[in-house]
């Protein structure tokens, strides 16, 4: 019985110490989704933002728009998250992320999180995230504002 015991504190008291960076990573996804569905969603074209991942200060969200999608490369600026720029599948290679001032093992790491959190997806939606060609790059400067202006509200 002590045994039983012992284990069970043992296992209470690492969960306890792990559940603060659960946090932070559930609020941080949070942060991005809200983020982004504040300046690109609208009610006749709403936003979806599935999977978030975060690693240290950057982060990968892919997004679906109507029929079109791609994915968004994040970063924290003074604790603020803000969009670098928008892709497709080029997001996905870790290279093109240390080619962004990402280090290589934060790089390797938001590859192997997306592809992973992106294997439970339906295949549709992958496809809307492969179907963005090229890359946009975002004005952190802009400020939610900056991006409404014209024809597309998409990232």
């Amino acid at each position: 019985m002590m045994n039983i015991t012992r284990r069970a504190v043992l296992a209470a008291s690492l969960m306890l110490g792990l559940l603060p960076n659960v946090a932070l990573a559930h609020d941080d996804q949070h942060e991005i989704i809200h983020l982004m569905k504040g300046m690109f969603d609208t009610p006749e074209n709403p936003l979806s933002v599935e999977p978030v991942v975060v690693v240290g200060d950057n982060a990968i969200a892919g997004w679906v728009q109507g029929e079109r999608g791609g994915r968004a490369l994040l970063w924290r600026v003074d604790g603020q998250w803000k969009i670098r720029l928008c892709s497709g599948d080029s997001l996905k290679d870790p290279k093109l992320l240390e080619s962004a001032n990402i280090s290589a093992s934060d790089a390797a790491t938001l590859a192997a999180q997306l592809a992973a959190e992106e294997s439970k997806l339906d295949p549709a939606v992958l496809a809307k995230f492969s179907s963005f060609e090229g890359t946009m790059m975002i004005d952190p400067e802009a400020g939610h504002q900056g991006h409404k202006h014209g024809s597309s509200t998409s990232p």
